[in-house]
């Protein structure tokens, strides 16, 4: 029954990734006719930040529960729609979207092109094992071992520059399921991929093949916040209230905890 629940979680993770390769969706990504709607643009990449459930159709993660709350407290509807992660953020450069809604780090550099408003959330990378590797904590303990990572993040990136003195046999994916399926087989000795990712998909299923690592030091940890086009200054504000609301009356909190996460918003 637990095998069956985590690969049932692997294949909403692939269903929600291929959708992700789609730039098209359920919605139009045309402009909405009322002011009182916002156009929320994700890639629904995977749980627990969101994905499309593949039995209901439904946005579900707890990005989503954010986004819906802070819509609420804001008197706006919401209107969904997937994109690829590169089409991100030239959808609101190009009025195709008013918010960008997904695991997307606030940095100085995409600060240049779009606001965010007050981080919602924090993260970094998470570190699994085989299930019967108990003694690495670190990258350091992985020299000379094959370790997976996804194409395209940032991670691989950490990877390559450590890779001069770790030794590591470095295997790329373009999905983080492909790569859970891997260190499950016994293809990899470890892996790398967000943290959140690895924590919920171990709660849901303690006897999955693999261990994570619980003393994992992120090199590459990071707050995220809601994206929006640098000219709707007056949306970031109104966000904002309801953010500063939402985190005062414990509702972050309570989301957190129904996916399994954490973060101390008050750090």
């Amino acid at each position: 029954m637990k095998k069956g629940l985590f690969i049932g979680l692997l294949c909403m993770l692939l269903v929600a990734l291929s959708a992700c390769g789609n730039s098209n969706s359920s919605t139009s990504g045309k402009g909405s006719d009322s002011d009182d709607t916002i156009r929320v643009i994700t890639t629904a990449g995977g749980a627990p930040f969101g994905i499309i459930d593949p039995k209901t159709s439904k946005y579900e993660g707890f990005m989503y529960d954010i986004i819906n709350d802070l819509a609420k407290r804001a008197d706006l509807k919401v209107e969904m729609q997937t994109a690829e992660w590169d089409s991100l953020i030239p959808s609101l450069q190009s009025d195709k979207a008013d918010v960008i809604v997904d695991g997307m780090y606030i940095t100085d550099e995409r600060k240049k092109v779009i606001n965010f408003t007050e981080p919602v959330f924090g993260y970094g990378e998470g570190l699994i094992v085989q299930e019967g590797d108990t003694k690495t904590a670190s990258l350091e303990d992985l020299k000379g071992k094959t370790v997976g990572v996804q194409i395209g993040t940032s991670y691989k990136d950490m990877l390559e520059e450590n890779n001069g003195s770790l030794d590591l046999t470095i295997k790329t994916y373009e999905t983080t399921a492909d790569l859970l399926k891997d260190i499950q087989n016994k293809r990899l000795d470890a892996a790398i991929a967000d943290s959140p990712t690895f924590t919920y998909l171990k709660s849901k299923n303690p006897d999955a093949k693999f261990r994570v690592v619980e003393d994992y030091v992120p090199s590459l940890a990071g707050e995220i916040g809601i994206g929006i086009a640098k000219d709707n200054t007056a949306l970031v504000d109104k966000l904002n209230e309801a953010i500063i609301a939402a985190k005062e009356d414990g509702t972050f909190k309570e989301i957190y905890g129904k996916w399994g996460v954490d973060w101390d918003f008050n750090e």
